[in-house]
């Protein structure tokens, strides 16, 4: 059974207060310190470093559960046992992760209206044999779309870093990139002003700076475009065009003039006039 509903918006008590003149936290995800937190101005607002690593820590009975499915005939009773201990150990494992990731997106938004999160190119890294079972079972995805949906149920503001922006070769006081920043060099030093902080937080008041200078622009995670709250209506009928809206739909971005009918309505240029 499916079930579809449009649950209402939270109290106001729980949502964030409109310009309430807070500074932007950039967010740092990682695999020693799986989330660290900081202002532009240096400081340290959260740290996550202890996570549980749900599927290094089940490997040994993962591997244990899925050879004794191989010994057993195929399509016997003892079979399926053996496949459902493996698909129970599999949801637990799913479990664990999903909680941690519940509880850190909403410790993050809870305690801030305004986030910063890089643009990670995870399925690059996945081709990275040595990081790969890491990075998979760190779950960055999912964790960027928990803090995007509940950042936008809590009337705060996120936006997307540039992946190409080096936040952890910048020096976040003199703005000197250095050439290189190896993963075994846990402290960043800066050789022209010699700055020395942790890698992590450097990464994070580095994504604050960014936020700081181009918060005008507020991207969505995702999709690329400004977010908006805006909802299809269903059916099989026209579809309007990009940058245009029909009756059913209702959102806050600016857009073009309505449709009035199921066809869309032309633009007009500067120099026509409309009959």
């Amino acid at each position: 059974m499916s079930l579809t509903c449009e649950a209402a918006d939270l109290h106001d008590t729980a949502r964030h207060q409109p310009d309430s003149g807070t500074t932007w936290v950039g967010v740092d995800r990682g695999l020693a310190a799986f989330v660290v937190a900081g202002r532009a101005d240096g400081t340290e607002a959260a740290r996550v470093a202890d996570w549980p690593r749900p599927s290094r820590t089940g490997m040994a009975r993962q591997r244990r559960l899925a050879r004794a499915v191989t010994r057993k005939p195929p399509g016997s009773r003892n079979r399926a046992k053996a496949t459902a201990r493996l698909g129970r150990h599999h949801g637990r494992i799913a479990a664990i992760r999903s909680r941690f990731l519940h509880k850190v997106s909403n410790k993050l938004v809870k305690t801030h209206d305004k986030l910063a999160i890089e643009t990670l190119a995870i399925t690059g890294m996945l081709t990275n044999r040595r990081l790969a079972a890491a990075v998979a079972d760190a779950a960055w995805g999912e964790l960027a779309r928990q803090i995007t949906y509940k950042q936008q149920w809590r009337g705060g503001h996120l936006t997307s870093v540039d992946r190409w922006y080096p936040s952890t070769k910048t020096c976040a006081p003199c703005r000197t990139v250095n050439p290189s920043m190896p993963l075994e060099q846990r402290t960043f030093t800066c050789g022209a002003c010699g700055y020395q902080a942790d890698r992590d937080l450097n990464a994070a008041v580095n994504l604050a700076i960014w936020a700081e200078q181009h918060h005008p622009q507020i991207r969505d995670l995702h999709a690329g475009g400004p977010v908006t709250k805006a909802r299809r209506g269903e059916g099989s009928g026209p579809r309007t065009r990009a940058g245009e809206t029909s009756p059913n739909d209702a959102g806050t971005a600016p857009t073009s003039p309505r449709v009035r009918s199921g066809r869309p309505r032309r633009a007009l240029s500067h120099d026509s006039t409309e009959l």
